[in-house]
């Protein structure tokens, strides 16, 4: 009996903690709705990679972000460029005959960016303020990114703003979040993840979201 409950218990333990999978991300354009959206009837934009000025490794994460918080504000086509070589390495694949022409990526179908979101990571600083107490600690996060939308016919730079992140021990107002409360930490940030300096990430990333849609282009 006791070698019975054992094996239960065993596996019960073997199942409770078995793979498992989530998705953490909401919203934005479906596939079909992306597809069947002419390229002129949205603006066009890309993002490129955001110049790192910190001592964290936290640019392409930030960027990757950015990007996807863009994409479900299903204001944008967005176009992808900090992989471009990956796509074009299919088309180059379907080119030289290796794949089948009548399931290859056509060559000369890339769409063109009307705008680039160009910027920097000025400052990272995960313990900017704290006061420690007996009964515990409060310590404050921040983040500070310049973003620059750059025309790319006359490589003009048409707007641009510095945006910043604050964020303490305190619980965030999710609704002060519409986008980036769903866009998933990005891998080179999950250090901070449940953390003040993800907040202060979040609500930048907001910001700059923010910016971009309602300020840059009025919408």
């Amino acid at each position: 009996m006791l070698k019975k409950f054992l094996l239960i218990f065993l596996g019960a333990v073997i199942w409770g903690c078995g793979p498992s999978a989530e998705v953490v991300t909401k919203g934005g354009p479906t596939v079909a709705e992306v597809k069947a959206t002419s390229p002129f009837e949205k603006v066009r934009i890309a993002v490129a990679r955001f110049e790192n000025k910190t001592p964290y490794y936290v640019g392409e994460g930030i960027t990757d972000m950015l990007a996807t918080a863009l994409f479900q504000t299903g204001k944008f086509i967005v176009l992808e460029r900090e992989n471009l070589d990956v796509v074009l390495q299919e088309q180059k694949l379907s080119s030289i005959g290796v794949i089948d022409r009548r399931t290859g990526a056509p060559v000369g179908k890339l769409e063109g960016a009307q705008f680039l979101i160009v910027g920097a990571i000025t400052e990272f600083e995960p313990r900017y303020r704290g006061a420690a107490a007996v009964v515990g600690e409060v310590s404050q996060s921040y983040i500070a990114m310049e973003i620059r939308i750059v025309d790319t016919t006359t490589a003009r730079v048409v707007s641009s703003v510095r945006v910043e992140g604050k964020a303490t021990d305190a619980i965030l107002d999710t609704t002060a979040l519409q986008w980036a409360g769903v866009v998933p930490m990005a891998s080179s940030l999950k250090a901070w993840h449940h953390t003040p300096m993800e907040k202060a990430i979040r609500l930048c990333i907001e910001r700059a979201v923010d910016f971009i849609v309602n300020y840059s282009f009025g919408r």
